[in-house]
């Protein structure tokens, strides 16, 4: 009998380690980014903070706008 292969939902979301080490910063950075309302979009599920990565990359292409300044 073969096995069925199984659908593994990969999330869209991705958490802070992840986010920190994509834009090459530190995790405090991008905490004290949050709590200075200057950093990539985030959400909160259950008290955990989560990112969309395309949200985070449209953030980061709009450094170099004066949408920021």
């Amino acid at each position: 009998m073969t096995e069925q292969p199984v659908d593994v939902l990969v999330s869209p979301l991705r958490n802070s380690h992840e986010v920190a080490a994509f834009l090459r910063v530190s995790e405090s950075t991008l905490s004290r980014w949050r709590a200075e309302k200057k950093g990539p979009p985030f959400i909160r599920i259950g008290g955990v903070t989560r990112y969309r990565i395309e949200q985070v990359e449209h953030w980061l292409a709009s450094l170099g706008t004066d949408e920021h300044a």
